[in-house]
């Protein structure tokens, strides 16, 4: 019974922690952007670029405030930046109580973020409502004793009520949540929210021992099931009356009995099938011979060379060797159906992927965006289009340089639309090369390993990519170079080999580029060269057979 309702708590606690995880989720995303830290260091900038610097904040929070089970986000800035009396989303940090036990504990944990129980909050233009919150401290990472903010991410204490509402173990259960302060985080009554519980300091010592368990009160009035929501202090606890419990058990008692009974019956039957079996062993010995036959001969051996059939057995001889021979005829034209049916399929799916209407969707995309003046959505769309077209080329798996290079332009553009222009590309090809034939998708995904593992893992994520070519006899040589982190000598070796089977690839993209680049040229000295030195980026030079046009 115990078990039963500790599992009911087990869901309990697991619907809260993923909407707690969510929230910390989200916090640690704003953490993480480099642009926020920027925006609060910023106490010596002048006032018109702090308000700039707000306006973009605001855009950031108010879009994070978006997110499932998120009620307000609250930033605690220098009281040197213009913005921070704003009262809406930004205060000063001098508003925060450091002598609370809160502020003490954030301190300590230096940046991760603690859970303050509920209590209640007053916002400007709306009504007062209880919450609980995920605070952390941010440090300026140039100086990092620094504390440039508190950022507090308020959720509504009402959502957890509302799962612990959906718990039921009994008619007179009283379901709560509560710290290690003996403050009630969530309570059926939201009068008690934030006040203590009826607990002893014996049972919170209890609730400190161990994530999980079941103990009663000294007169065993009254049971307590309790289960730690991890990641926080709090605890899940129902207070439930010791009688019901025991009402409970009696009842399921008396469905072990019928259950037992149950199974003292079916074991019953068992031995009487084992019984009926053994009479008529002597009766079905035949059809067993004729049975091992099938499995070990099959259908040749009912070839149509019996005797005449005499008696039952006999004549059933005869029907399975013409039974297997039509099921083989069957099961062989079945299959042939099955092949032709999948092609079918195939082409009828490759028939709905047409090119045209994507295109024709982007182009309707772009004059939208033109007539309504964005003129930086309509440069990512017209990319966007340019680098499907160029992806699915009609088709085609052998495209030029010229188209390749196009491709990354498009590619680079999108992303550093995306980036804010963090990548620079830097080309020294000579014109006589551009009509040089090589297998599509054959740049995009060295360029796109050189931006994700490479620039992107920088601090700041600038660098510049450059790509070169040059002929030497009757191979064309192009290099991909970039400045990012780099790589040391043991993980380099491992990007260009086969990953053994039912293992993580690291890189994937470059053994397929090394192996499609061998089997255009027919030849094993082309393919991929890759050089790298940790901190001074990584140099991916590509060996290509030119082939006639």
């Amino acid at each position: 019974m115990s078990d039963s309702m500790l599992q009911t708590l087990n869901q309990a606690e697991y619907n809260i922690s993923n909407g707690l995880d969510n929230v910390a989720s989200v916090s640690d995303s704003l953490l993480a952007n480099q642009d926020i830290v920027d925006y609060l260091s910023g106490t010596n900038e002048p006032a018109f670029e702090q308000y700039w610097h707000f306006q973009a904040l605001e855009k950031l929070v108010t879009s994070a405030e978006r997110n499932r089970g998120i009620h307000r986000f609250r930033l605690f800035v220098d009281p040197k930046l213009t913005y921070s009396r704003e009262g809406v989303r930004f205060f000063s940090l001098e508003d925060l109580d450091r002598g609370a036990s809160w502020y003490r504990d954030m301190t300590s944990r230096n940046g991760v973020n603690i859970w303050r129980g509920t209590y209640r909050q007053s916002y400007l233009g709306e009504p007062d409502a209880d919450v609980v919150s995920a605070v952390r401290m941010l440090h300026d990472p140039l100086h990092y004793k620094t504390i440039i903010g508190v950022l507090s991410v308020d959720s509504k204490a009402d959502d957890i009520r509302a799962i612990l509402n959906r718990v039921s173990l009994s008619p007179s259960q009283e379901v709560f949540v509560v710290d290690s302060d003996r403050r009630l985080v969530s309570h059926p009554d939201e009068e008690r929210f934030g006040k203590p519980a009826d607990l002893t300091v014996g049972q919170m010592e209890l609730l400190a021992e161990s994530p999980e368990g079941i103990f009663q009160d000294d007169q065993g009035t009254y049971s307590f099931l309790f289960r730690r929501i991890p990641g926080t202090d709090w605890t899940i606890v129902a207070k439930l009356p010791t009688s019901e419990l025991s009402g409970k058990s009696v009842v399921l008692t008396k469905i072990s009995a019928v259950l037992l009974l149950g199974i003292g019956s079916i074991v019953f039957i068992f031995f009487l099938v084992l019984a009926f079996a053994a009479a008529a062993e002597s009766l079905s010995k035949r059809i067993r011979e004729m049975i091992r036959s099938l499995k070990a001969e099959g259908s040749a051996h009912f070839d149509g060379s019996l005797p005449k059939p005499k008696g039952d057995l006999r004549q059933l001889e005869s029907a399975i060797s013409r039974m297997v021979r039509t099921v083989h005829d069957l099961t062989a034209e079945s299959y042939l159906s099955k092949l032709h049916e999948r092609d079918a399929q195939l082409k009828a799916l490759q028939a709905q992927i047409d090119p045209h209407f994507l295109y024709n969707t982007l182009d309707s995309m772009n004059w939208m965006a033109i007539r309504r003046g964005a003129g930086e959505i309509s440069d990512l769309i017209e990319a966007l289009s340019t680098y499907f077209r160029l992806s699915l080329n009609k088709g085609r798996d052998v495209v030029t340089l010229a188209e390749e290079l196009q491709l990354i332009r498009s590619y680079m553009h999108i992303h550093n639309t995306r980036d804010d222009g963090g990548i620079e590309m830097v080309y020294d090809i000579e014109e006589s090369l551009l009509a040089c034939r090589l297998p599509k998708l054959t740049l995009q995904p060295i360029v796109e390993n050189a931006v994700l593992h490479g620039i992107h893992r920088k601090r700041p994520k600038r660098g510049t990519i450059a790509i070169s070519t040059r002929v030497e006899g009757a191979w064309l040589l192009i290099g991909i170079e970039d400045d990012g982190v780099g790589m040391p000598p043991e993980r380099l070796e491992r990007l260009l080999v086969p990953p053994p089977p039912g293992e993580f690839a690291e890189s994937y993209g470059l053994f397929n580029v090394n192996e499609r680049l061998r089997l255009f040229s027919r030849d094993n000295g082309a393919g991929v060269t890759l050089t790298s030195e940790p901190g001074r980026g990584t140099k991916a030079l590509l060996k290509i057979k030119i082939s006639p046009h």
